[in-house]
């Protein structure tokens, strides 16, 4: 169940960084965004959600040094992302565990299996 739950944060936090490359946000305005939604659908508590932004802004400022690196190591990239989900899923109640893999499952659902894009983005 743990590698189930890792596997569904990295699928989590895949979506939500590539919903955000074509944007030129700071890591502080992505560190806030992701606290914004997790705080949004899991109800985090106010500790909850200043850990969750703690994490997700040393994430996101480790991804914009990778990027900037313009060598893209996906490796660093992944071993970052897992970090990530193993931080977050100690922050997270078991019930916030459970509602967070639906909502991946409900996201991963209804989008419709494209990935290539290419329509308008408003």
């Amino acid at each position: 169940m743990r590698k189930s739950l890792l596997a569904i944060l990295l699928a989590f936090v895949s979506f939500t960084t590539f919903a955000q490359r074509g944007s030129n946000a700071t890591p502080e305005q992505r560190a806030e965004n992701q606290t914004k939604t997790l705080t949004e659908n899991l109800k985090l508590s106010d500790d909850q959600q200043k850990k969750v932004y703690d994490l997700s802004l040393a994430r996101a400022k480790k991804m914009q040094e990778l990027r900037d690196a313009q060598n893209m190591d996906r490796e660093q990239m992944r071993a970052s992302m897992e970090t990530f989900n193993t931080e977050l899923a100690k922050i997270l109640t078991v019930e916030q565990q459970e509602k967070y893999k639906t909502l991946l499952e409900d996201r991963r659902n209804n989008r419709g299996g494209g990935g290539g894009g290419g329509g308008p983005r408003n």
